[in-house]
């Protein structure tokens, strides 16, 4: 479970302003805003990426504010594959069978 309690991150042009919410272990979630609207600094706090100014996020009923990234147990992946744009994966023959 995830819950998130008075969250409040001032970043840049932005910020974001006493957000809560609560997902349930097993329950899909999903945030929907228009570009600029701060989804992804929601995630990245949520990841550890960033720590908010105020506010609490609790994983599984414990504290998990304080915590770097690593040590919060989730994972996160960027929608957009443009971030490594140096990178590509180019087969080099068949590929193995495991």
């Amino acid at each position: 479970m995830i819950k998130i309690d008075g969250l409040y991150r001032n970043w840049k042009q932005f910020s974001l302003v006493d957000i809560n919410l609560e997902i349930e272990v097993g329950e899909y979630f999903v945030i929907l805003g228009p570009t600029g609207a701060g989804k992804t600094l929601l995630l990245e706090l949520i990841a550890g990426f960033y720590m908010p100014d105020k506010g609490k996020i609790m994983i599984n009923g414990k504290d998990a504010t304080g915590l770097p990234p690593e040590g919060r147990g989730l994972g996160f992946v960027y929608q957009d594959y443009m971030l490594f744009p140096h990178l590509d994966l180019k087969p080099q023959g068949p590929l193995p069978f495991f």
